[in-house]
C-alpha cells in the first residue's frame, strides 16, 4: 500500500542502528509514502529498514561523524537535543516522526508544516524508569550525579520538544496515558503492525524462546535464571546485545542462543516452539504479538502494552497467554509449570494477533496523515 501523497515529505527517525519493534513502525511508515526523505541521527548503511527504492535522500546529524558511534551512542545523549533540532526542514509540506527518545523534537520548520508524531514512547530513562537505568549501567558513584544532571535536563528538553508535534500517535493506551502523564498532550492509539512470514519448513524444537535485544531492561537475567531451575525445560534465545556475554556466563546447558535471524528464521523457531517468554515492562511488545500470530501462546510480565496484546488465561475463556506479576525468575518458574496446566488453543492466538495487522496500521496512519495535511 503505497500512496502517492502530493506533498514534499520528511520521515525522521532517532537512530537506525538495530533492526526492531520502532523499524518495523519505521519501515511501514516509509512504504505508505511513494516519495520521502529520511533524516536520522545516526545511521549503519546496512540497516534493511532502508532498502527502498522511493527514499530520495537520507541524511545524518553531525554526530555520524563521530569514531564509534554506532556502538557508544547512549553516551552522547546529552548532544542528540541540539542534534535533532539542527536538522533544516523548511522545505517540507508534512513531518513524520518516529520517536522513542528525540525524533519528535524537530525544530527548523516553516509554521505551514505540519508534523505527525508517532511515539513508541516518551523516552523511558529520563522518565519513569531513571532509577533502573541508573542501576542496570553501573555507573561508578561520583559519575551518577553527572548522569542525574543530563537526565534532568533531558527531561527538561523533552517537555518543550512535546508540544512541537501538530497531533500524536501512541503506540499503545499504556503509551498514551505515559504522554498525558509526562507530556500533558493528548494522543490518539494505533497499534504498531504486526507482520509475520510463515513457512512450511519448521521443526518443532520444543523449547521456549526468547526474542529481544540483549539489554539490561529486557531482564532476559530473569528467564535465564528461571530456566537454570528448571532443567528438563529448554529454552531458546535470540538476539544480541550488550548483555550476550554476561547471559551465556550465567546460562546452563538447556539454554541456547541463536544471535540475530531473519524474519523468515524468526518465523520457523516460533512457529517450532512451546510458547514465548518476556520479563520486560513493553510499551507495545511487538513480539509477543508475532508469537500469537504464529499460533504459540506466551508467558509475560503482566505490566505495559502486554496487558492490551495477550489474553490472560485468569479472565479469559479464550487464553492466548498467563502473566507472571512480579519480575523474579520464581514467579517465571511458577507460571512455566502453570503454562502446561492450560488448554491453549493456536486459533484463539492467531485471532488475537490479526487485530494488530500491518495492513490495520497502514489503513489507519494513512487516514491521519491525510486528516492532517487536507
Amino acid at each position: 500500500m503505497t500512496r502517492q501523497i502530493k506533498s514534499r515529505i520528511a520521515v525522521v527517525h532517532d537512530w537506525i542502528v538495530t533492526y526492531a519493534g520502532a523499524e518495523i513502525v519505521l519501515r511501514n511508515i516509509l512504504n505508505l509514502l511513494k516519495k520521502k526523505d529520511v533524516y536520522c541521527l545516526i545511521r549503519d548503511t546496512n540497516n534493511p529498514v532502508l532498502n527502498d527504492n522511493n527514499i530520495s535522500n537520507i541524511r545524518e546529524s553531525y554526530l555520524q561523524k563521530i569514531p564509534g558511534i554506532k556502538n557508544y551512542y547512549k553516551y552522547f545523549a546529552s548532544l542528540m537535543p541540539s542534534a535533532i533540532e539542527s536538522f533544516d526542514l523548511k522545505k517540507y509540506d508534512l513531518i513524520i516522526s518516529s520517536s522513542w527518545a528525540f525524533a519528535h523534537g524537530i525544530k527548523r520548520k516553516s509554521k505551514s508544516t505540519k508534523h505527525l508524531a508517532y511515539v513508541h514512547t516518551p523516552m523511558r530513562w529520563a522518565w519513569d524508569m531513571e532509577e533502573d537505568y541508573l542501576s542496570h549501567e553501573h555507573f561508578v558513584k561520583f559519575i551518577q550525579p553527572l548522569v542525574q544532571r543530563q537526565i534532568r535536563k533531558l527531561r527538561e528538553w523533552d517537555q518543550i520538544a512535546s508540544q512541537r508535534p501538530d497531533k500524536i500517535i501512541a503506540n499503545s493506551k499504556f503509551v498514551q496515558n505515559r504522554i498525558k502523564k509526562y507530556w500533558g498532550r493528548d494522543s490518539k492509539v494505533i497499534y504498531p503492525p504486526v507482520e509475520i512470514f510463515k513457512g512450511d519448513h519448521f521443526e518443532n524444537h520444543g523449547s521456549f524462546v526468547s526474542i529481544c535485544r540483549l539489554v539490561p531492561y529486557k531482564r532476559v537475567d530473569l528467564i535465564v535464571r528461571a530456566f537454570n531451575k528448571l532443567p528438563d525445560k529448554k529454552l531458546m534465545i535470540v538476539g544480541s546485545g550488550p548483555e550476550l556475554p554476561r547471559l551465556k556466563r550465567m546460562a546452563n546447558s538447556n539454554i541456547k542462543f541463536v544471535g540475530r535471524v531473519t524474519d523468515n528464521e524468526k518465523s520457523d523457531i516460533l512457529q517450532g516452539s512451546v510458547g514465548f517468554v518476556q520479563a520486560s515492562k513493553e510499551d507495545f511488545g511487538i513480539s509477543l504479538v508475532e508469537a500469537q500470530a504464529c499460533g504459540i501462546p506466551v508467558i509475560a510480565f503482566g505490566e505495559g502494552g502486554a496487558r492490551e496484546t495477550v489474553l490472560d488465561a485468569r479472565i479469559s475463556k479464550n487464553p492466548t497467554g498467563v502473566f507472571f506479576l512480579k519480575q523474579s525468575e520464581d514467579d517465571i518458574v511458577e507460571k512455566i509449570l502453570e503454562f502446561y496446566k492450560i488448554e491453549f488453543n493456536a486459533d484463539d492466538c492467531i485471532r488475537n494477533a490479526e487485530k494488530f495487522s500491518a495492513e490495520s496500521f497502514r489503513y489507519r496512519m494513512l487516514e491521519q496523515i491525510t486528516s492532517l495535511i487536507s
